[in-house]
């Protein structure tokens, strides 16, 4: 069989039509969208209506979306730029790095900072935040979907008890695969990246409230109001908001795709009678966290790879570790069980044939290798 690709989670391919839109751009709209003529403000329509394609798709004013390079500066931007010494974050102890690294400079120039665990299923519970709000908390930064076993956290709940916090959530993970309305989650700000949902690598979006003043970690010329300065990357901007104007037409049909094949790859493990643990509970469809006991989760990503199975060993930043994964450790799971883990994730193309394959292959390696344990 060709390459198959089950690390959706990691990057998804781009499409097909967003490519050969990206393409077109690169070659006839080269204008500088800070120009005042023709060329230029042809660049700058394409920015714009993006920036609308973007807000439909979230349900916020287009006012509200700004283009950063990703995910990681979106989140950057939001967690170093609202707080100042003596303010309090809340964020959680299973949240992307580049959420944990930007909090840990925060804890080192003054800003108290609190970690919130996460239950036995990997979900942040309400309660705990609320039990961490001080008079000081300027700020609760929560995931909306877990990078590594896909778990939902209850983001309208959170928003219920944050008075007059600022809410904000890295949702690189759930675009695409839940619904994602602003207005009715009740956040204020917002992170995404278009590689996750089809798109380009190396664009980002940030939501922030029309409320909410931010300034960037960069300075220049003012572009995105000052939010993200720096000659816009026009093809790749255009390109996100097709994107995600395809991935919210497609919602219904891609979500019940995933959700067939994660059932089919489930009852496809069962049915060969491989052990296998599924990590985490209330899941986003086509993303799972599974322990094969016994079996390190690195040797089998390398001995799938080898088949020609793309999938992972915890989050794509992290798999060249030796460690167990951290997040599958903040819920509770006992160390050689997290070892023995690997994240599949699908994605739109994928089929049930590959799961067969993925299967059959699986169960080769598995046999061959815990005879020697």
């Amino acid at each position: 069989m060709n390459k198959i690709y089950f690390d959706h989670a990691a990057t998804t391919p781009i499409s097909k039509d967003v490519l050969n839109h990206m393409f077109r751009i690169l070659e006839k709209n080269y204008g500088n969208p800070s120009s005042i003529h023709q060329l230029g403000q042809s660049s700058r329509a394409l920015i714009e209506n993006s920036r609308r394609q973007i807000a439909k798709a979230i349900n916020s004013s287009s006012k509200e979306i700004f283009f950063t390079s990703g995910g990681t500066e979106s989140n950057n931007i939001i967690i170093k730029n609202l707080l100042q010494p003596g303010d309090h974050l809340i964020t959680s102890t299973i949240e992307h790095p580049a959420i944990l690294k930007p909090a840990e400079d925060l804890a080192q120039n003054g800003i108290e900072v609190s970690y919130v665990k996460p239950n036995k299923y990997g979900i942040i519970e309400p309660q705990k935040i609320e039990k961490e709000i001080k008079k000081n908390t300027k700020l609760i930064s929560i995931m909306m979907v877990n990078n590594e076993m896909g778990t939902i956290n209850p983001l309208e709940e959170i928003s219920l008890i944050k008075n007059n916090i600022l809410l904000h959530t890295d949702a690189v993970q759930a675009f695409g695969k839940i619904p994602l309305d602003v207005s009715k989650i009740g956040i204020d700000l917002l992170s995404l990246s278009g590689h996750k949902f089809y798109g380009p690598k190396g664009v980002g979006i940030l939501y922030k409230k029309n409320n909410v003043f931010l300034r960037g970690l960069i300075t220049g010329g003012g572009q995105e109001q000052e939010i993200c300065a720096g000659t816009e990357n026009v093809a790749g901007i255009s390109s996100i908001g097709l994107a995600a104007e395809n991935i919210i037409k497609d919602f219904g049909k891609n979500k019940s795709l995933l959700n067939e094949l994660t059932d089919y790859l489930i009852n496809s493990l069962k049915n060969h009678d491989v052990n296998f643990v599924i990590n985490g509970k209330n899941r986003v469809p086509g993303l799972l966290n599974i322990s094969f006991p016994k079996m390190l989760g690195q040797n089998l990503m390398i001995n799938l790879d080898l088949h020609g199975i793309a999938v992972s060993y915890g989050a794509a930043c992290s798999s060249g570790t030796p460690k167990p994964p951290r997040v599958l450790l903040e819920t509770g799971i006992e160390s050689n069980l997290a070892k023995s883990s690997i994240r599949v994730s699908f994605g739109k193309d994928n089929t049930k044939e590959e799961i067969n394959y993925f299967v059959n292959s699986l169960v080769s390696i598995l046999s061959k290798e815990l005879k020697n344990v």
